[in-house]
This record gives C-alpha cells, sequence and structure tokens, in this order.
C-alpha cells in the first residue's frame, strides 16, 4: 500500500478558508518534516464546518484513512468523509463523532473490529466506511474532510494519511510509475507512528509550578513558587469570581505592597536563550508565545487596576526615573538643547519629564490630574473636559 497525501506522490490540497500564519493546509503535504509537524490551522476567528480537499495523483483503491485532529491545544471532535470518483461528484462515506486524538476510516472488507492494519494507533478512534458507498472509495480521485465540530476550539488538522492500492481501473504504466515514485524515497515520516530520536529534556525550573508547562512570563510568588503570568491571571479571575482578594494560589495569603509576585526576569532570559536554541524542536513547535494584548475598554481597564498589587505602578516608575536622573552617576547623552525646556505640572509646578496634557492644552501631573477627574474641570482656565482628551506628553 501506499500514502497516496505523501508528497512523492504529488497530491494537491485546498481549503477556502483561511489559515492561522504558518500552519497553513499545504503543511499537510509538505515535503519538510518540520511544516508537516505544524499541520494545519484555520484563522482563529473561523468557525466549523470547514473543509479540506485533496485530489490524487490517480484513482485510488482507499484501505483505510487516518486522521490526527489534534495539534498542540487544538482539537476537532466531529469529521465527515467524502469522496468522488472520475464520473460522480463528492458523497459522504462515513461520518464520526468521537472524544479521542483523531479517526480513523476503514474498509470493512479488509479490517474489522477486531482486525487492524499494522502500527495501529490505539488512541484513534476506528470507523468503518458506509457500507453503500464503496464504488465512491474504490475509485476515488479525491477525498474532501469536513469538520464540523470541534472541542472548545478553532479547526485543525494535525496530519492526514490515504492508504490504498492504484485502483484496478489503472494502467501497467500508472501502476508501474506509482510504485517508482512511492519506492523512490527515504523512509517516511509518520506522526502516528513512533519515532525514535534523542532525549530532549526541558529543564524543571523552566516549567510552571501549577500547570507543569514551559512558561513565557514567569513569576515568582510570596511562598517561592513560580508560575507563569497566564496562570497567575486565570488565579486572581477564579477569585474575583467568589469575591475574594488577590493571593498565592499556594498558601492563600492575601497579597500586599511586600508580599506580591515578582517578575523573575534571569529565569525568563534563560528560557528565551533555551526556547531560541531549540526552536526547531518539535516539542516545542506548539508552545504558547505570549506577544502581549492591548487593553481594549474601560472594563479591561478596571481589570488591570484591580491588578495593582501584580503589577509595577506608573506613577512609582516616574519617581524612580526623576531620581536617577538627579543622581551625580546619572550622564545625560542628549544635547544642551533638549533639555533647556523645563516642563512643570500646571497645578503643584513639579518638574517631570511625564507629564498629562487636556483639551485646554495645560499640563499636569499624574496625582493631580486623578484630582481633576474627579470634577472634570480644569483648576487654572476653568474649562471642561472629558477623559479622553486627555494624553500623555513624552519630553
Amino acid at each position: 500500500m501506499f500514502n497516496f497525501v505523501d508528497s512523492k506522490l504529488a497530491p494537491k490540497v485546498s481549503c477556502k478558508s483561511p489559515a492561522t500564519e504558518n500552519y497553513e493546509v499545504d503543511n499537510l503535504i509538505s515535503s519538510n518534516s518540520v511544516d508537516r509537524i505544524r499541520g494545519f490551522i484555520s484563522y482563529p476567528s473561523i468557525k466549523p464546518p470547514v473543509d479540506v480537499e485533496f485530489v490524487f495523483l490517480c484513482p485510488v483503491n482507499i484501505h483505510y484513512i487516518v486522521l490526527n485532529t489534534t495539534v498542540g491545544n487544538q482539537k476537532c471532535s466531529g469529521i465527515e468523509l467524502f469522496a468522488k470518483t472520475e464520473h460522480l461528484d463528492y458523497s459522504s462515506i462515513g461520518k464520526s463523532v468521537y472524544n479521542a486524538a483523531g479517526v480513523i476510516f476503514c474498509n470493512s472488507r479488509k479490517y474489522s473490529k477486531y482486525d487492524s492494519y499494522p502500527n495501529f494507533n490505539t488512541s484513534f478512534q476506528k470507523v468503518f466506511f458506509k457500507s453503500d458507498t464503496f464504488k465512491y472509495f474504490l475509485n476515488a480521485t479525491g477525498i474532501k474532510v469536513l469538520i464540523f465540530r470541534t472541542d472548545k476550539s478553532v479547526p485543525c488538522l494535525g496530519s492526514v494519511e490515504v492508504w490504498g492500492i492504484p485502483s484496478k481501473t489503472c494502467s501497467k504504466v500508472t501502476v508501474n510509475t506509482i510504485t517508482k515514485l512511492a519506492t523512490n524515497r527515504c523512509t517516511e515520516f509518520s506522526p502516528t507512528q513512533t519515532i525514535k530520536t534523542e532525549e530532549f529534556i526541558i529543564p524543571e525550573d523552566f516549567k510552571d509550578d501549577l500547570t507543569y508547562e514551559i512558561m513565557t512570563i514567569p513569576m515568582t510568588l510570596p511562598c517561592g513558587k513560580t508560575i507563569d503570568q497566564s496562570t497567575l491571571e486565570k488565579h486572581l479571575e477564579s477569585e474575583k469570581c467568589f469575591g475574594r482578594k488577590p493571593c498565592d494560589p499556594f498558601t492563600g495569603v492575601k497579597f500586599n505592597d511586600s508580599l506580591k509576585p515578582v517578575m523573575n526576569v534571569a529565569l525568563k532570559s534563560r528560557i528565551d536563550m533555551f526556547m531560541l536554541q531549540n526552536s526547531h524542536r518539535p516539542e516545542l513547535l506548539n508552545t504558547k508565545r505570549i506577544l502581549g494584548r492591548a487593553i481594549s475598554n474601560s472594563s479591561e481597564s478596571d481589570t488591570s487596576r484591580e491588578r495593582m498589587s501584580v503589577q509595577c505602578d506608573e506613577g512609582d516608575l516616574e519617581v524612580a526615573i526623576a531620581n536617577a536622573k538627579r543622581s551625580a552617576n546619572f550622564t545625560i547623552f542628549t544635547s544642551d538643547e533638549s533639555n533647556s525646556t523645563i516642563n512643570k505640572c500646571g497645578a503643584c509646578k513639579t518638574e517631570s519629564n511625564f507629564l498629562y496634557k487636556i483639551l485646554c492644552n495645560h499640563l499636569f501631573c499624574r496625582s493631580c490630574l486623578l484630582e481633576l477627574c474627579q470634577s472634570l474641570v480644569c483648576s487654572i482656565c476653568n474649562k471642561s473636559f472629558v477623559k479622553n482628551d486627555v494624553k500623555k506628553c513624552y519630553f
């Protein structure tokens, strides 16, 4: 038997739905093993159904089809399979709703419930083709994989294998050509088979003490444990739902100015270097990356202010910068012209390079601005303003 979606047999694949960057549908038939391991993930805003179409080099007598429907944290749970021939359009040949890592569609004339093909993956669910559709999968020129259900994720496919032999309608020349193309290659990589590779070990201190997954932004808790920032945020949200104040997830001790999570900068540097040096490893291809996210509405802004015990206060940062500039050891590399203008708060006359400008163009420091926001009236010209008019100025 041959895998007719092997890149050596020149299959074609297409999908009308857009894909996530680097997880395009072409990965499923790529000759590059790293691309094949990535698989296909549709764009995050796409909802089922999503169909992926494969076209073969010649008509195929399909024995079984292996669909790995898990890619990292993304997982599908409902698949319907369609096939077409040279003279018949697509028709459903199998359908399954399952709770497994993938699904295998088998020809009941070749296999039974207890008789499976070699190297059968027991973590996949076995399903048989419909008994009245033999004319389709005995002479299939293409198949269509329809993802109609997911497990709280986006539609995805980790890998696809279509095993069979050339159809009886194929000429001897076609069969010989397929045999030469399929046998003239290196040992085929199959994600569903066990492959012996060198042991890859992730250092224990790089893993979250709660989720045991590699961290992106490690936060050290007052108790000494280290967890990822995303894990900490989920814990704080959970505590908020029950009306409790932010606390240590291990000890339950409430956070305050002296007892609060601190970002482990040294550990993050080590993790980033480790990820950079091992970015080619298959084990790290689906590891999450945190790129940051902007606050889009007022409710998110309120939530971020409630996490002040976890994050650095902007006012404290401004004071620290001002104190550093007054130090005798601080060297200024800018010209005198850039520092000739002194910027002061219009209310308290405090010098600062970080001031806020309201609609009437008067400048205020952070503390004075917070007082003005209670009345929304400028203390210098008595003109009214709204919060959306406030702009931060950098000098």
